[in-house]
This record gives C-alpha cells, sequence and structure tokens, in this order.
C-alpha cells in the first residue's frame, strides 16, 4: 500500500461522508434556480357614469347685476425687504505709485492756492529719513507788483476828477512818486515774504493792490505842498473822549479789538473819567493774574493816556488815517502829521477831514466811521463805503492849528475851501459837502 493509494481512500470516504449532509442539497439548489412567479393581472375599476347637467334657459339680468362694482382699492402696501450684500473684501495694493498731484483752493478771499505734491521712488525709510530734501515744502508764491499811477492814469480811478479840480493837469504836471509809495510796497513785499515763508495768511487782494499812487506835488502859482494819496477806503471805528461822550456801549467796553486812543490827541478839558477807562483797569488786573507782562506793559500806557488826553471819535468825527509808513523819513516837506487839514475826493464830492490816526505800515485808504457814512449810508464797521481805488486823500502838510483840540467843524469847512483854493479851487460842478458838530463842545474847566 502507497502513500498515494492511501490519499486517494481517505478523499473518497470524506466524500461518500458528505452525502449525509445538507450541502449537496444547497448545491444543487444553486446549480438550477426556480423559475420566475407569474406577475399578477391589474384589476379592473369601474367607473361611475357622470351626472347629467340640466341646461338652463338664459333669463335678463336683474337691475343690481346692472350696478357698475366699486373699484378695486389694495387693502395694504407691500414692501421687498432690502437686499443686503456681504461686503466685499478690498484688494490691497501690491505697491504705491509715485506721481505729481496738483489741487487748486482759495486760502483767503482773492487769493489761489495752487498745490503740487510730487512724489518719487526713495530707498527705504530708515535712510530716507535722514535725507534733508527728503521731505520738505516748496513754495511758489506770484503776484503782480503795481506801479505808481501818474497823470492821466488817475483818471482810471476817478474820471471825474478834472471836473473837480479844474487845475488838474498842471497839478499832475509837476507831481512826483513820493519814495512812500515804495517804501510801502516794500513792506508789503516783505509781509507776503514772511508769511509764505511761515505757512502764514497771507496779505490778501484786497489789501495788496489798496494804492493806487502816492504823489509828492507843489502848486505851480501857490507853492502849497500837497501829499496825494490814491486809494480806496476802509472803515475804521477807534477812539474816546470822556468830556464829550461819557458813555458808551457795553460792547465797545468789553471788546478786544477796540482801540480807545488815536494819535491826534489833546489834554482832557474836563474831569469826566474816560468811559474806557474803567475796563482797562480790569484788564490790567487780569493780565497780572494771567502772568502776561508785554500785555500788563501795553495796559499801563493805554492806562496812563486814558487819564490825561482826549481823542477822537470815530463815530462822530471827520478824520482819515495814513500808514505809519509816512512818517519814515522825518524831513521830508511833504510828511503830514496828526491834525494836518485833508480834502477827500470821491466822484465830484470833496469832504473836509484832518490826519487823526496812524495805521500799519503796509496800508492805506481807511478813513472814520463819521466820514465814511457821509461818503456812502450804507457803511458800516465791518462794510466799506469804497472798494476801488477812486478815492483821492489830498493831504495839506503842515497845516495843523497850533493848539490840538475837538475839531471846530466850521473852521474845518473854512480852511479846506482855502487849501482847496490854492490848488487853483473847485470846479462849478464839484459838491462840498461840509461836515457839522455832531457833539457838545466841552466847557474848558481845570482839569487835572
Amino acid at each position: 500500500m502507497t502513500w498515494f493509494k492511501m490519499g486517494l481512500l481517505l478523499v473518497l470516504g470524506i466524500g461518500a461522508c458528505s452525502l449525509f449532509t445538507p450541502y449537496p442539497v444547497e448545491l444543487v439548489k444553486a446549480l438550477n434556480p426556480p423559475p420566475p412567479a407569474p406577475t399578477p393581472k391589474p384589476k379592473k375599476v369601474e367607473r361611475k357614469p357622470k351626472p347629467k347637467v340640466e341646461k338652463k334657459e338664459p333669463t335678463a339680468p336683474t337691475v343690481a347685476e346692472l350696478v357698475a362694482p366699486e373699484p378695486w382699492s389694495p387693502q395694504g402696501t407691500f414692501a421687498m425687504p432690502d437686499v443686503v450684500l456681504p461686503p466685499f473684501p478690498p484688494a490691497l495694493p501690491e505697491r504705491v505709485e509715485p506721481g505729481n498731484y496738483e489741487h487748486i483752493n482759495e486760502l483767503t478771499r482773492g487769493l489761489n492756492n495752487r498745490s503740487n505734491v510730487h512724489f518719487t521712488p526713495g530707498t527705504t525709510a530708515t535712510q530716507d529719513r535722514g535725507k534733508k530734501d527728503a521731505y520738505q515744502v516748496r513754495i511758489s508764491m506770484h503776484a503782480l507788483l503795481p506801479q505808481p499811477a501818474e497823470g492821466n492814469d488817475l483818471l482810471k480811478a476817478n474820471p471825474e476828477l478834472t471836473k473837480v479840480l479844474p487845475a488838474f493837469d498842471r497839478l499832475m504836471q509837476a507831481a512826483k512818486v513820493s519814495p512812500w509809495f515804495h517804501s510801502l510796497y516794500l513792506h508789503k513785499q516783505n509781509r507776503v515774504r514772511k508769511n509764505t515763508a511761515l505757512l502764514n495768511q497771507v496779505l490778501d487782494r484786497h489789501n495788496f493792490y489798496d494804492t493806487d499812487t502816492i504823489l509828492s506835488i507843489t502848486a505851480p502859482d501857490s507853492k502849497r505842498r500837497v501829499l496825494w494819496i490814491q486809494a480806496d477806503m476802509d472803515v475804521v471805528s477807534d477812539g474816546s473822549d470822556g468830556d464829550r461822550l461819557p458813555s458808551m456801549p457795553e460792547e465797545i467796553k468789553k471788546s478786544d479789538y477796540y482801540q480807545p486812543t488815536t494819535s491826534y490827541r489833546w489834554r482832557k478839558l474836563g474831569t469826566t473819567p474816560n468811559p474806557l477807562l474803567e475796563g482797562w483797569q480790569e484788564r490790567l488786573k487780569r493780565y497780572r493774574k494771567e502772568g502776561k507782562k508785554d500785555s500788563e506793559e501795553h495796559a499801563k500806557l493805554v492806562i496812563a493816556d486814558l487819564q490825561r488826553y482826549s481823542f477822537l471819535l470815530a463815530e462822530y468825527d471827520s478824520f482819515i488815517v495814513v500808514p505809519l509808513t509816512v512818517k519814515e523819513g522825518k524831513d521830508d516837506t511833504y510828511r503830514p502829521a496828526p491834525g494836518d487839514y485833508a480834502a477827500v475826493v470821491v466822484g465830484k464830492r470833496v469832504f473836509p477831514a484832518i490826519v487823526g490816526d496812524f495805521g500799519p505800515k503796509f496800508k492805506t485808504g481807511e478813513a472814520s466811521l463819521r466820514l465814511s457814512k457821509a461818503v456812502n449810508p450804507k457803511a458800516k464797521v465791518y462794510a466799506r463805503p469804497v472798494s476801488d481805488l477812486g478815492v483821492s486823500y489830498i493831504i495839506f502838510p503842515g497845516t495843523k492849528e497850533p493848539e490840538n483840540g475837538p475839531i471846530d467843524y466850521e473852521r474845518l469847512n473854512t480852511r479846506v475851501r482855502e487849501l482847496l483854493q490854492e490848488l487853483g479851487g473847485l470846479g462849478p460842478e464839484a459838491e462840498f459837502v461840509e461836515m457839522q458838530d455832531l457833539l457838545p463842545q466841552p466847557a474848558a474847566n481845570a482839569a487835572k
């Protein structure tokens, strides 16, 4: 018996034994699947007959059916809700491009600023911040510098001058441009340069072009000296005098801008205190408490003047203001002084006045509120009577009265007429406007 035969007999024995287990039956079912079950037939559904609808004969409409129905109106409103979209994320720039950017804006009335910002590529911030020229401002101010008007150029400002002054042509032939005109514009020029360099507000257009000319004239026949200023007219509202006006409005007493004094002054004639004295004494106490030394010293000087002197009143007196520039050159025989007489020509009208005060070195063309209202009734503290350069200020140097005092208006009218006569007189079309005293003259007493 070999091993092969023994193995074969073992396999046959196992196969015979398996016939008595369930495996042969399952094997036969898998090899022979049963046939599919038959599909059941659908049942028949009995349909019910439709009910018969009896046809009605058409009938005539009733009265209620003939009435028109009411128009339809909505019972309420319906609004769609707002559609809110999620914010779109902005794109972050990958780089900043260099370039040139220009802007134009108005710095002050009549003065336009044209700025130009230029960005150029640099290195790193660490390196660039150490370079002086890396971050800088370059200012370029452009202005036409006016030349003084002479002769018939003045007629462009006031064509009526030849009718007011018949000797106008002869006066212009004898006229010379005063050095004060160039000095005035030098002060204007320096002020503009300084404020531009410091980025401060520069002089506006109106005040830069406020003077057409300043002429020194000696009348051919009478040899009367005249300082002729051709300018506009702004309003001045300064001055105080307890003798003539013992009370003043509260807004003036409390104002930090109202000037109580004028260059033309005289010793007090009465004992009534200046109405602004008390306010300045209170101001002095405040300056001392705040430690403002300069303001304290200024207040002391003002208080001393208010205790000793009386001054012109811009609301009641006829006077003009000349720039401090004309105080330069003391040896000039055309130099005006406070109290000198003057004739103010506007159109065909002539107004008598005196030189009452000195103003800024860079500005001309100022008159008291009283004179301004006589020229233009609409004039106010902040509303000038004449904006163009049609006002001729004809000043007669060396004509002040020997003693200062309140203006004698009868003397003012007479004296200015006489001085104009020395220039050839007024033409038949000229209108001389006499000024009257609006305040009582103070009685002289033993004022201290």
